[in-house]
């Protein structure tokens, strides 16, 4: 598929051209997504996955942001500034990730322009009230996500055998209720 347009979101504004990163996918690249509302949901990186689950519904199709804890919401993206950059997506391919929703790129990328975005929590509020985006604020989930966190189980166990126990310092920072269950399955290399 080829795209007309990519989003690239981060932290650092007044960028002209976009690197290349080191992917923990194996490569160098520049990460994008097709849609620029689910870019718009990594302005905020704090805790990841543990605090907040962003992905696309499948009723609806919008993408959504879920909070995994009370107030992890605001923890993540609260007082957050960042950019989202609008490249050409002509040499942007997708595949190449686990994750459907991302597209990458091997070179540096000029970028077409820059949206600038003050207060991430308050720009993805904006979007949920346009009805562009879903935000679930715990307890509520998006289907898909399980009572009993067995998601976040299973991405620590797995992000363990990527990255060592740093990982185990975020569960016990952003999920403790989980800790014993993550330690269990790293031990008995379940996943």
């Amino acid at each position: 598929m080829e795209y007309e347009r990519v989003y690239h979101s981060s932290q650092v504004q007044g960028l002209e051209v976009i690197n290349p990163s080191q992917s923990t996918h194996g490569g160098s690249w520049v990460y994008a997504t097709w849609d620029i509302v689910m870019s718009a949901a990594f302005l905020g990186t704090r805790g990841g996955d543990l605090t907040c689950c962003v992905g696309r519904d499948s009723e609806t199709g919008k993408p959504y942001i879920c909070e995994r804890f009370e107030g992890a919401f605001a923890l993540r993206y609260g007082g957050v500034q960042g950019s989202i950059y609008v490249l050409p997506g002509d040499k942007f391919v997708a595949g190449k990730t686990p994750w459907e929703e991302e597209v990458v790129c091997d070179e540096a990328v000029a970028l077409i322009r820059e949206i600038r975005v003050e207060n991430a929590q308050n720009y993805l509020l904006a979007l949920a009230d346009e009805g562009r985006l879903i935000v679930k604020f715990y307890p509520d989930r998006v289907d898909g996500i399980p009572e009993d966190d067995g998601d976040l189980v299973y991405r620590a166990a797995v992000w363990h055998k990527q990255f060592g126990d740093k990982i185990i310092e975020r569960v016990k920072q952003y999920q403790p209720h989980l800790l014993d269950r993550v330690l269990r399955a790293i031990e008995e290399d379940r996943y």
